[in-house]
């Protein structure tokens, strides 16, 4: 039964349509037993929908508690990230399928095994691999959850078509606190192997899901940037950025509320990895191989550079502040000066 305020409904499709719940909300039930139903044509066992508010998540009846678990999940998510992405009153369809081939068949375009939860954003439909049929002993069913949902939120807060994908994905895996898919020891390991995807190919390696490697360091780099420009704009300014792109183009975003090209971020974001790949050295343990000591020779020299190229600004600022400002030439003085090279005036005299 329903309860007051958007509590929890449960009811129980039998594989010939019959329902076990009726009431005034017969024609929603009736919308969401064709919808599920088309999920998953190949199921002849009954579905169960478990419904609050705009949440209404499929099921078989085998998997009420990891379906009570995945509400609670999204609806704790919702109410976190409703002040920056709210839901808005549309429905958002969650199934969670109860085979990996039924799951297989909404993920066709992806590799047996290699995502675990995938959402049709405009259409508000999530599908998550139960813990059940995950590899890994189904760790993080409650992150893949709030990663999808983050796609569906971000969908119907901003213009997509504005976001690039690696700051969709970044964010995703953000928000569903994902840190594991890009630590200092992966990227280190990205930036010393040279799998650091140059940026204009990054949006399409998201595109390109048959390349395993060059997928996952996708992903892992999306999260990796995405980190670098909130903490490089601050919790507020990132999220200005963010919700900007409702109405203007990332780059146009990024340069009214950062203050930066698209090629400044990249160039910041690259010089920040060789910090990464030092610390992730380090953390990894492995600090004695060649591949640590070339890092931290690289930057030891860097460094070096940098701070001869400081120190010699400072000398040249120090010597100009005692030489006083440089004295005013006037033009007569210019011309009347047989040393001085004048374009377009002593050319007249060359001779080839």
């Amino acid at each position: 039964m329903m309860r007051a305020g958007g509590a929890k409904i449960k009811r129980r499709f039998s594989g010939a349509g019959r329902m076990g719940y009726h009431g005034g909300m017969r024609r929603t039930v009736v919308m969401l037993l064709v919808l599920f139903s088309a999920a998953c044509p190949l199921r002849a066992a009954p579905m169960e929908v478990l419904s609050s508010g705009v949440f209404h998540v499929g099921h078989a009846p085998e998997d009420a508690a990891h379906a009570r678990i995945a509400l609670e999940v999204l609806e704790r998510a919702a109410a976190e990230l409703a002040g920056r992405l709210p839901t808005g009153p549309e429905p958002i369809r969650v199934l969670l399928p109860p085979t990996a081939a039924e799951f297989q068949r909404h993920a066709a375009r992806f590799q047996p095994g290699q995502v675990t939860g995938l959402a049709k954003p405009s259409e508000g439909f999530i599908a998550v691999k139960l813990p059940t049929i995950r590899g890994g002993g189904g760790d993080n069913f409650a992150g893949t959850l709030r990663h999808e949902l983050v796609h569906v939120l971000l969908e119907r807060n901003v213009n997509t078509a504005y976001l690039p994908n690696w700051l969709n994905e970044g964010l995703a895996m953000m928000l569903a606190r994902e840190y594991q898919m890009a630590t200092p020891i992966t990227i280190a390991q990205m930036f010393l192997e040279g799998r650091i995807i140059p940026y204009r190919n990054l949006d399409w390696a998201f595109m390109n899901p048959g390349e395993e490697q060059e997928f996952s360091d996708a992903y892992a780099q999306a999260l990796s940037m995405t980190r670098y420009l909130h903490r490089r704009l601050g919790e507020e300014g990132f999220w200005q950025l963010v919700l900007a792109m409702r109405e203007m183009s990332f780059s146009e975003a990024l340069r009214r509320h950062a203050g930066m090209s698209v090629s400044d971020l990249w160039d910041g974001y690259h010089r920040s990895l060789w910090y990464i790949a030092l610390v992730g050295t380090l953390a990894s343990g492995s600090f004695f191989t060649p591949a640590a000591f070339l890092v931290i020779i690289a930057w030891m020299r860097k460094r070096k550079r940098d701070r001869a190229t400081l120190d010699q600004w400072a000398v040249e600022e120090a010597a100009s502040r005692r030489r006083g400002p440089d004295p005013v030439v006037s033009w007569e003085e210019v011309l009347d000066d047989e040393t001085v090279y004048l374009p377009g005036i002593d050319d007249e005299d060359d001779e080839y």
